[in-house]
């Protein structure tokens, strides 16, 4: 479960009705989330049913860690 207020990310994973709004693979920013009617609220966009989109998961500190020290 996401944090209530908190800005998140979701990948779209299905844009069935939706090509004219929707990207297959593009990354959205959510900025409402509802559990119980279960859509998230893009921005910009509007409502969507949370089935379309697969959250987005920040890497870990490690994984950056190791990134930005290796040239």
């Amino acid at each position: 479960m996401v944090e209530t207020g908190k800005i998140f990310r979701v990948r779209c994973v299905d844009n069935t009705l939706q090509r004219d709004t929707l990207s297959l693979g593009r990354v959205y920013d959510v900025t409402q989330e509802n559990e119980r009617d279960g859509y998230y609220e893009l921005s910009g966009l509007g409502r969507f049913s949370r089935s379309r989109f697969e959250v987005v998961e920040p890497p870990n500190a490690a994984e950056v860690r190791g990134k930005s020290g290796s040239r």
